[in-house]
């Protein structure tokens, strides 16, 4: 991968409780005292938190999911993917039944898998982030595919089970290897044509990151993130403090921005994804950004108010 991508991916995741009481002639003397601690108790128990997916469970879901792909297995991947599912990747980005086709009509080979750098983060109850990177030795029709890649993947609890309902990898800084040609041209007008437009307000505070990060105005863009926003992208996992030195300390010189369509899925009570095109033209110091990429925000609403909690990018073909 060439390092002139390094920039434009650093700019840019109860039940009740019932007392059964006696007949009117019967009734026990009760012990207030008693009644309430047992209350609080079975409340206590109906209404506490599910635990969240430890590393360890997510990295070996991951892996599975991996040698599923190589091996086109459709079951494994059926299995893997939640009812709603997004992949977003170098051709755009695809929903659940596009991507099963993708991922199992490929003409591509995979050896000597490894992950690291694993991190996992609760992003609200039944839903966790997990970011990493993989290293493979993979060809594709003849062509050596990129590696390392660093990738992120959303998880949220289906019944039992955790099930992947995002996925998004980009080459890492230094990667070897370019990906194939595209199997089928994207078509953009019909890219997530089932998925519903993001809400007018994320839509609004995601042109505001653009247009703050474009006037470099450093105070208004921090305004719009929240303190725990995790960014990933070809340098790695990035907190706040080093997102923001990414996006403001990298002498950049933005000639013009222009966003596509911003379709978003509800992913918990307060928490929104959205993905859109963008088209960029810049340069942070000696480096000619890419002209276009697919991006992905999770925003989180905190005292009602979006603010991006997660975001990642990665540069398209088309």
């Amino acid at each position: 991968m060439n390092n002139k991508y390094r920039s434009i991916i650093l700019i840019f995741v109860a039940a009740s409780f019932a007392a059964c009481e006696g007949t009117a002639g019967n009734k026990p003397v009760v012990n207030t005292a008693t009644s309430q601690a047992n209350a609080n108790a079975a409340n206590s128990n109906t209404t506490a938190k599910s635990a969240p997916p430890t590393k360890e469970v997510l990295v070996a879901i991951e892996k599975k999911a991996w040698e599923n792909w190589a091996a086109r297995n459709e079951s494994g991947l059926e299995g893997y993917m939640a009812s709603k599912f997004v992949n977003v990747g170098s051709n755009g980005s695809s929903d659940r039944a596009a991507a099963m086709k993708s991922w199992t009509n490929h003409k591509c080979e995979m050896k000597d898998l490894a992950f690291s750098d694993e991190a996992v983060t609760e992003l609200a109850e039944g839903v966790a982030l997990m970011t990493f990177k993989a290293t493979s030795t993979m060809t594709c029709d003849g062509d050596v595919g990129p590696s390392p890649l660093n990738v992120s993947v959303v998880y949220a609890r289906e019944g039992d089970a955790w099930k992947a309902m995002y996925y998004q990898e980009v080459p890492a800084v230094g990667a070897k290897g370019e990906y194939g040609p595209p199997s089928a041209s994207a078509n953009k007008d019909a890219e997530l044509a089932g998925m519903q437009a993001a809400p007018e307000d994320i839509v609004t505070v995601e042109k505001k990151l653009w247009d703050t990060w474009k006037a470099q105005d450093r105070k208004g863009f921090e305004e719009h993130l929240s303190e725990n926003i995790i960014v990933n992208g070809a340098t790695g996992r990035l907190d706040k403090a080093k997102y923001m030195t990414a996006a403001f300390d990298s002498e950049c010189k933005v000639d013009s921005v222009s966003l596509g369509p911003m379709k978003s899925m509800e992913i918990s009570k307060d928490l929104t994804m959205v993905f859109y095109r963008a088209a960029v033209k810049a340069a942070c110091g000696k480096d000619t950004l890419p002209p276009n990429s697919m991006a992905t925000t999770i925003y989180k609403r905190e005292n009602g108010v979006p603010k991006a909690i997660y975001f990642m990018e990665n540069p398209v073909r088309n």
